[in-house]
């Protein structure tokens, strides 16, 4: 990182992630700072990859569809060439590698919990490297706090 963060930086994040829609202009009078302020930092929040998407989260149960976990143990060839294979598969949005009882985490989703079944029968566990496979499927999220991170920054600031 070039420029440490501060606290109106994370400001900024704390009301981008309230509603990434908040124009500049809000933002910089909520922080008493201007609109091409708010600017210059959210560009420099940017390419220094702190904020790495605007995203819009949809509830899945609405459209339908089932959100899964799947937790996998790869053995025996890179865990790369598995998200490789993995990036493949028909559902899949985001991939973790991860340290302790998997190596990757794979969040998918499917149109029933049969047709996870069929792909995970047909498909996963066909490839020779992934010796262990556990599912949990996604029912409700619960949002605890939203901003973790940030809190947790801001202590190590002091």
């Amino acid at each position: 990182m070039t420029e440490e963060i501060d606290a109106k930086d994370v400001e900024i994040l704390e009301t981008l992630r309230k509603d990434s829609r908040t124009s500049m202009g809000s933002i910089g009078v909520g922080l008493g700072i201007s609109k091409a302020t708010v600017s210059r930092r959210i560009a420099k929040l940017e390419g220094e990859k702190v904020i790495v998407n605007h995203s819009l989260e949809i509830d899945p149960s609405k459209l339908k569809v089932v959100k899964s976990l799947l937790y996998l143990n790869v053995v025996g060839s890179p865990v790369s060439a598995v998200i490789d294979e993995m990036k493949k598969f028909e559902g899949v949005r985001h991939m973790y590698k991860s340290f302790g009882n998997h190596n990757l985490i794979v969040e998918i989703y499917t149109n029933s919990v049969d047709d996870l079944y069929e792909m995970i029968q047909t498909q996963v566990l066909k490839m020779m490297s992934i010796k262990i496979v556990e599912v949990d499927i996604l029912v409700e999220r619960v949002v605890v706090d939203e901003n973790a991170d940030l809190k947790l920054f801001k202590e190590k600031q002091k």
